[in-house]
């Protein structure tokens, strides 16, 4: 809600003033984008769990009893959960985080917003990889997240 551009009007400073806090904080960008960081990592602890789940088992020796054959299998499960979350979550608050902005300052909830964002969530999500993995993430996820809006009719 602050703009420093130009002088507010006095019909805007009305509304601001009638707008209870907790209302701008929730409608506001940083909300935004933490709910779906949260949201995100909530997703991620899920499908690390799955995705480990779904890996071939290691070779357990089958002499041992049933509780010690289940450790040996699930080694790693909960690294492998916290890495998934981890990145779930970052996607998240740099795709809603960049979204919002965009939508706030284009004045417009379009394709090129959704576009642009998932651009940034992949580079940042790939930045481990250096630029060129950087440069196939920005446009693997730019084209989905355009598939996706443009399925979802925004």
């Amino acid at each position: 809600m602050l703009n420093y551009a130009r002088k507010m009007t006095p019909e805007e400073i009305e509304m601001m003033r009638n707008t209870s806090l907790g209302t701008r904080v929730v409608e506001g960008c940083t909300m935004r984008a933490a709910l779906s960081g949260v949201g995100g990592a909530g997703l991620g602890l899920l499908m690390g769990g799955f995705m480990h789940a779904m890996q071939p088992p290691p070779d357990i020796d089958t002499s041992l009893s049933t509780m010690e054959q289940i450790r040996q299998s699930y080694k790693g499960f909960g690294q492998a959960c916290v890495r998934m979350s981890r990145n779930f979550a970052k996607v998240g608050v740099v795709y809603a985080g960049l979204e919002c902005y965009l939508e706030r300052e284009r004045a417009a909830r379009d394709l090129p917003n959704a576009i642009l964002s998932g651009c940034a969530a992949g580079g940042v999500l790939a930045f481990q990889g250096g630029p060129s993995g950087m440069a196939l993430g920005c446009l693997g996820f730019a084209a989905f997240s355009a598939v996706i809006e443009s399925v979802m009719d925004h």
